[in-house]
């Protein structure tokens, strides 16, 4: 992010600010329910942007097993945010590293 880019936007409320924190606090809770190995492929994927195929080299493992593991998780990690939400009767959307889930009237898009 520039400084020009910062001084464009306008400046968070403190409510989606603290709506913000809310919402990566249930993502992160969410992703530490993975089981070990599915957690740290999942990591890998999303946040450090590793490909199947390199995880897969690094575990000795092939690139579909990983893909495998890493659509799992993920799919876990949205039936957790579905559990632990209060879902209210407006949008609620949960960004992470390249994953939308968008909760509306009590249901889970992505």
């Amino acid at each position: 992010e520039t400084l020009n880019w910062r001084a464009l936007r306008l400046p968070k409320s403190i409510e989606e600010r603290i709506l913000e924190e809310e919402r990566t606090e249930f993502l992160h809770r969410a992703i530490n329910t993975l089981p070990e190995i599915q957690r740290r492929r999942f990591l890998l994927y999303y946040e450090c942007d590793y490909k199947c195929y390199e995880i897969g080299a690094m575990e000795h493992r092939s690139a579909a097993a990983v893909a495998k593991s890493i659509a799992s998780a993920r799919k876990k990690v949205k039936e957790e945010i579905s559990e632990r939400i209060a879902l209210k009767a407006y949008p609620c959307i949960f960004g992470y590293e390249g994953i939308c889930f968008v909760f509306f009237n009590g249901n889970l898009q992505t």
